[in-house]
């Protein structure tokens, strides 16, 4: 029960955690003219201009993590979608990956090319924080793109919220490849995928009961029979990628059983997001880029190490070729759920933005009256400071409970600021 607790405060951290700590007062907390680069988000082309020396800093790296300070504000989409294209389109990135399920994910980027509805497409997917007009476009674009050059972008995922979109994937290989071997098998995992998706989706209605003993029971028999199948996929007869997608979805299912099992560490989540973007990379010589919440893209830990931290164990993976670009607003709006885990399905919702509080670094950005503006931290004087920065989950709350005191060179490579911002548009 104790591993599943923990799993589930850190799975999407949201304005529930609360770690404050006072910014040093007593030094200069200006950044001056020379170090923040203004910026346009009048239209793409004037953007890129603006954006071009941070473009040539991300070009030669292999993992470029695009972070979001909300998980709900439509100029967040909108520079990471022209950051993706112009890394798409001239420094040889061919790999998109987000925040989401990675089989949901598999399946939409089967089904993007020949699809005739995308917005029904990444409702089916996506998880509702994906679902808005800015990451369709994004969509439409890489369906365009793919369908005029011969160099395909890929869609990924990287994350295990749900289970069921595992088990459609291992069936949808297998029989892709024709071997049948394993499919019963596969499709025994179907009672403990759906069991546990159910109770995931149900934490949603304060009226849902769990039975703990019953879950853990169908997540322990889920992840001993997905242990046994990777076992004997050795005698597989797949083609070099199928085997590598099965491979895939058989460690998602893993990664989603294990905290409720209990059984047995995989490790904690921002960990197992980037094994499985090294995971999707290895024996390739391919790029990604990576969309996910600041928490997560952040070369450290937040919250007193409780939670993100996903960019650490890039470093790893991919020493010296990893590199991140924070974002952060202070005015506006943004988009929100009430619902406690996330789904295909929350209900979004537009929140107003509470006013930054002081001392922080969405406060002392704003002050620049700068409407958009970007700066590398470890390049200015104030690259030892820590204040406090707001972390908006997928949550409906973005007061004082939403920050914590980061110093911004230890988390990012660069910082993206908007002074104000609007919720993301829903899709039509």
């Amino acid at each position: 029960m104790n591993n599943v607790i923990a799993m589930m405060a850190i799975l999407f951290h949201s304005s529930s955690i609360v770690a404050q700590q006072k910014a040093s007062t007593t030094e200069d907390t200006t950044l001056s003219a020379q170090e923040i680069k203004a910026i346009s988000l009048k239209d793409y082309k004037s953007f890129k201009v603006n954006i071009a020396p941070l473009i040539k800093e991300m070009s030669d790296k292999r993992v470029v993590g695009l972070g979001e300070g909300t998980h709900g504000t439509a100029e967040f989409y909108k520079v990471r979608y022209w950051i993706s294209r112009i890394l798409v389109e001239e420094q040889g990135f061919d790999y998109i990956a987000f925040e989401n399920d990675l089989s949901d994910v598999w399946a939409l980027n089967q089904q993007i090319s020949k699809t005739k509805n995308l917005g029904q497409l990444m409702k089916s997917h996506l998880m509702s924080i994906w679902q808005n007009e800015e990451t369709k476009e994004m969509l439409d674009w890489v369906k365009q793109c793919n369908a005029t050059h011969q160099r395909k972008v890929t869609l990924s995922g990287l994350d295990f919220p749900l289970l069921k979109p595992d088990v459609e994937m291992l069936i949808s290989v297998l029989t892709k490849g024709q071997d049948l071997t394993l499919m019963p098998a596969v499709k025994s995992l179907y009672q403990a995928a759906s069991l546990q998706d159910e109770a995931w989706i149900g934490m949603n209605d304060k009226s849902y009961k769990i039975d703990w003993k019953l879950l853990r029971s169908g997540s322990k028999s889920g992840y001993i029979t997905a242990d046994s199948i990777e076992k004997q996929m050795v005698n597989l007869q797949l083609s070099p990628v199928l085997k590598g997608e099965f491979q895939q979805a058989l460690t998602n299912l893993k990664q989603g059983f294990a905290p409720f099992y209990g059984g047995t560490a995989e490790g904690d989540r921002d960990s197992l997001m980037a094994n499985n973007a090294a995971m999707i990379l290895k024996g390739s010589n391919s790029k990604m880029i990576i969309w996910a919440h600041n928490a997560h893209m952040g070369k450290t830990k937040i919250y007193a190490g409780t939670v993100g931290g996903t960019g650490s164990y890039l470093l790893k993976l991919f020493p010296n070729n990893y590199f991140v670009l924070g974002t952060g607003t202070a005015n506006g709006t943004f988009a929100g759920t009430v619902d406690v885990r996330p789904t295909n399905s929350n209900l979004m919702k537009t929140y107003p933005l509470a006013k930054p509080i002081v001392g922080s670094w969405d406060e002392m950005l704003a002050s620049k009256n700068i409407p958009s503006l970007y700066f590398s931290p470890s390049k200015t004087k104030l690259a030892s400071l820590a204040k406090p920065l707001r972390l908006i989950g997928f949550g409906i709350k973005s007061d004082k409970s939403t920050y914590d005191t980061l110093n911004l060179a230890k988390m990012f490579d660069a910082f993206l600021f908007i002074k104000d911002t609007h919720a993301s548009t829903p899709l039509k």
